[in-house]
């Protein structure tokens, strides 16, 4: 029931809009689609607000077909999403929702018994929220976003991507300031800017 509303309501949400001019790529992957259903929002740095709705990387209705041309693509399939994203200023996606997978009796036993074996292990089950980076892309780079989630973990890992001559090798992992969620997706608390 709680995800009919999510996805109810992501549906009325404010969508993300693509640049249609200079941009960069970003790649977000899920290392394990399998086991968490996961939505994507960007995060406004400048009003610490969360903007627009990107989509599932895993678990909505139907897989994320969008592709934008980067390197090492891969055909459609749970865990990867792709968008152009605006350059030259300070940039944030991050998780909006993450929900462990679970079957239908598992969910009814827990919403129907709260204090139940159930829900508890539903509970145990939950991911952290993930810290957003915040970084500022630059046109024509790739970047790719690594979330691997756990129980009461989220490790949120951002690399620029580099073409090599025999292919696609990940380049450094970039250090950023991070947009952190201490009560919800929907209250983060943003770096301060920079001097």
């Amino acid at each position: 029931m709680l995800l009919f509303f999510l996805c109810f309501g992501s549906a009325l949400a404010k969508k993300y809009v693509e640049p249609t001019g200079a941009s960069a790529g970003l790649r977000i992957v899920l290392v394990n689609p399998e086991s968490y259903s996961v939505h994507i929002a960007e995060y406004d740095v400048a009003t610490c607000r969360r903007g627009g709705d990107v989509g599932w990387v895993s678990g909505g209705r139907k897989v994320d077909t969008v592709r934008i041309g980067m390197p090492g693509e891969e055909a459609p399939r749970e865990g990867i999403l792709e968008r152009r994203i605006p350059v030259g200023r300070p940039f944030s996606f991050g998780t909006r929702f993450i929900m462990p997978k679970q079957s239908i009796a598992q969910s009814l036993m827990g919403a129907t018994n709260p204090g139940g074996a159930s829900a508890e292990a539903l509970a145990n089950a939950h991911a952290a929220i993930c810290e957003a980076p915040v970084f500022t892309p630059e046109a024509g780079v790739f970047y790719e976003l690594t979330l691997a989630l756990s129980p009461q973990r989220c490790e949120a890992t951002l690399s620029r991507l580099k073409l090599t001559a025999d292919g696609l090798s990940q380049g450094d992992v970039l250090i950023t300031d991070r947009i952190r969620f201490p009560v919800s997706p929907d209250k983060p608390a943003c770096p301060k800017p920079r001097e």
